[in-house]
């Protein structure tokens, strides 16, 4: 046992030393890819510095509407038009929680002025174009054309992490910036005359290609279309989620969920009218058959033992056929593209929202929990290890405690710990409790074995019982490979 524990313990020290790297897990959510930008001015110098101010405006609007929820976008300002934020009243409230993304929409009357907190302490944001410029990490520039006083291009803007989250603290607004796994998209056109997915003249599949969607809290991504693709799945079986096909094109990606993308268009009266539904399609299971095998004490659970496979929350869009989100946008003919961006940015919005709210976090509100985790084997501790990091609803996490099949730990979690069970369920692990005050972690294997066990009070003893030494080993011992005393720290996360 003693070369056991020492050989994790070296793991587990260089796993410790790797922390450091933590925040860039998350950090694709605070890029806003490939932001149209457009200006006019007396030389190209000044037409392009303009576009590029307008355009750093724009993306803050997309970020800061991205990962805060829609009731509390009364709060932020309207950067691409100039506007402060609506603090309250009247069309300000009833936009702000429509549901429909629209983060360049120009406010209506009133609510502008005082920036007071509410009773809950949440207060406006005001940037300036410093501000903006402070904020912004780095930006890269696509399809750039000028002329003597004209300046249009693709720009890319990254915004640095910690200034984001500290200016959203500052003003004690909850935000998210947890990814689901990316998913696949199929978009498929139907027209009064046809369906398209393939074909070359597919503008709803163009438009899904124009602009990346992996920034998002709910990211997707388009298929290639090569030959593979299209000898995998038609239009007609994607809209009849076909579970084989569906299945294949999945595994071809290596991914985890297919969403399909159904835009019906019908055009009339010179408008386009573009109702759209995100479909799951597919969605690999969470169930997981019952591990008779594992057991880190060697006993027999008993009859009783629960071995469901849930996990605290119900898991997300997991029902085939469920419609994820719908909209409906209609405007006059001529711009399709301009048209399928609204409608795919709106469309995700609403996907998102759900996600959204049961990952947020609350600085307003934190909780040190008592954690046990289970694992088998050193791969176990990596995935549950990589969730801890991965996510920013753990600010913290100290290992006191360590032996070959588990370990104690303290968690310093932000808001709601349920929000921690969702989100660590989209790495692949499952976080429960069981008696009020005590959290267990494992994955959806072991969990399936040690749930809801009468045993589980004496499983939660394996650490003593081994340092018990009854076969003359020293028990626990902490990263070093010396027994634990002091603890291990391992800082998952930190917000200034």
């Amino acid at each position: 046992m003693r070369n056991f524990l020492t050989a994790f313990g070296v793991f587990l020290a260089a796993a410790i030393a790797q922390l450091g790297a933590a925040h860039a897990v998350g950090e694709d959510v605070f890029v806003v890819p490939r932001v149209p930008v457009q200006a006019q001015a007396e030389s190209a110098t000044a037409a392009k510095a303009i576009a590029q101010s307008q355009g750093r405006r724009r993306a803050m609007d997309i970020l800061l509407r991205r990962v805060t929820v829609e009731e509390d976008w009364i709060y932020l300002p309207r950067l691409a038009t100039g506007e402060a934020a609506p603090v309250s009243g009247g069309a300000a409230d009833e936009q702000a929680t429509t549901g429909e993304f629209d983060p360049y929409a120009t406010a209506a009357a009133g609510g502008y002025g005082a920036r007071q907190a509410n009773a809950g302490g949440k207060t406006a944001v005001a940037l300036t174009d410093h501000d903006l410029e402070t904020l912004e990490s780095s930006f890269e520039v696509y399809s750039e054309k000028s002329s003597s006083t004209t300046y249009r291009a693709l720009i890319t803007y990254r915004f640095k992490p910690d200034a984001v989250r500290r200016l959203l603290k500052n003003a004690r607004l909850p935000y998210s910036e947890t990814q689901t796994r990316t998913a696949l998209v199929l978009p498929v056109l139907q027209t009064d005359k046809s369906v398209y997915l393939w074909e070359q003249n597919n503008p709803w599949m163009a438009a899904w290609k124009a602009r990346p969607y992996i920034n998002e809290l709910t990211p997707m991504t388009a298929p290639l279309g090569d030959l593979e693709d299209t000898q995998i799945i038609t239009a007609e079986k994607a809209l009849a989620l076909d579970p084989a096909a569906l299945a294949a094109l999945a595994e071809h990606y290596s991914v985890s969920q297919v969403i399909v993308a159904h835009a019906r268009l019908r055009q009339q009266d010179g408008s386009d009218n573009l109702n759209v539904r995100l479909i799951n399609g597919f969605r690999e299971s969470g169930a997981v058959e019952p591990d008779e095998e594992f057991d880190p004490l060697q006993v027999n659970y008993g009859d009783e033992a629960d071995v469901s496979h849930s996990s605290a929350a119900p898991e997300f869009a997991a029902k085939i056929g469920d419609v994820l989100a719908q909209i409906y946008l209609t405007e006059p003919s001529g711009d399709f593209p301009g048209l399928a961006e609204r409608a795919i940015e709106s469309a995700i919005a609403k996907y998102a929202k759900g996600w959204k709210e049961r990952t947020l976090i609350d600085h307003s509100s934190e909780a040190v929990l008592e954690t046990t985790a289970f694992f088998r084997s050193i791969d176990d501790w990596t995935k549950i290890r990589a969730g801890l990091i991965a996510t920013p609803l753990v600010g913290s996490v100290q290992v006191y405690a360590l032996s070959p099949s588990g370990a104690e730990m303290r968690l310093k979690v932000f808001g709601d710990p349920q929000r921690l069970a969702v989100a660590m369920e989209n790495y692949g692990v499952v976080f429960w409790t069981e008696e009020g005050e005590q959290w267990f972690l494992a994955t959806p294997q072991v969990a399936s074995s040690v749930k809801g066990s009468r045993n589980l009070k004496r499983k939660r003893g394996f650490l003593s019982e081994d340092q018990s030494g009854q076969d003359g080993d020293a028990g626990i011992e902490n990263a070093s490979g010396v027994a634990v005393g002091s603890g291990i720290e391992e800082k998952i996360d930190q917000i200034n």
